[in-house]
């Protein structure tokens, strides 16, 4: 979306250099229409503004490039870069979307009704991708502020650990209070072998 964003922003750009140049065919009489007043001016303006929308569309590229998250080695800050986006996702929808449309739709032509035919369709063709800007601006906003939000880790489980060896470990060892109560017995037992043989003995002798 955000390379859509920068492509949208091209063709009117350059239509309208084209115009002010005369190299727009069948704009004639709106190229005089713009030069009447201060000539230098008009030339300026048109230049500049063209200048200035195909720089913030390429901007809008850097939501999806690595120089859009880190900078000259350091990390841009997501806060500033989600503000000015949105604002300017929404200025354009109220250039275009909202304030261009309302005039065309008023009976308010932006070329004063002075293209027409073939070149009017050119123009149109070139106007027509621009309406997509807003849009597809705050959709990579939203989608850059997503893929940099903060991440929460999974809670931590505890697993038991193993001996070396990855080996279970023998009851006695793994219950020493059970072999402490086994030790009595063993004991036990080797002391009424003991006492049990000495009778025999004494026998011998």
């Amino acid at each position: 979306m955000a390379w859509g964003t920068f492509v949208v922003t091209v063709p009117s750009a350059v239509w309208r250099v084209l115009m002010i140049v005369g190299l727009m065919p069948g704009t004639t009489d709106l190229r005089q229409f713009e030069l009447a007043g201060d000539a230098a001016f008009a030339y300026g303006y048109v230049v500049t503004l063209s200048v200035v929308q195909l720089t913030a569309g390429f901007l809008t590229v850097g939501l999806v490039r690595p120089w859009g998250e880190r900078l000259l080695g350091r990390r841009v800050p997501l806060a500033p870069v989600l503000v000015v986006a949105t604002l300017g996702g929404l200025a354009v929808v109220w250039l275009f979307d909202i304030s261009m449309v309302g005039a065309l739709l008023s009976g308010q032509r932006p070329d004063a009704g002075l293209v027409s035919g073939l070149p009017l369709a050119v123009m149109v063709t070139c106007y027509a991708p621009i309406l997509l800007w807003g849009p597809l601006e705050l959709a990579a906003t939203a989608g850059y502020g997503l893929r940099r939000r903060p991440r929460r880790r999974p809670p931590h489980h505890h697993q038991e650990v193993l001996p070396t060896g990855g080996k279970q470990p023998s009851p006695h060892t793994a219950n020493p209070s059970a072999r402490s109560r086994a030790t009595p017995a063993v004991v036990g037992t080797s002391e009424h072998q003991i006492a049990s043989r000495k009778p025999g003995r004494q026998e011998s002798m």
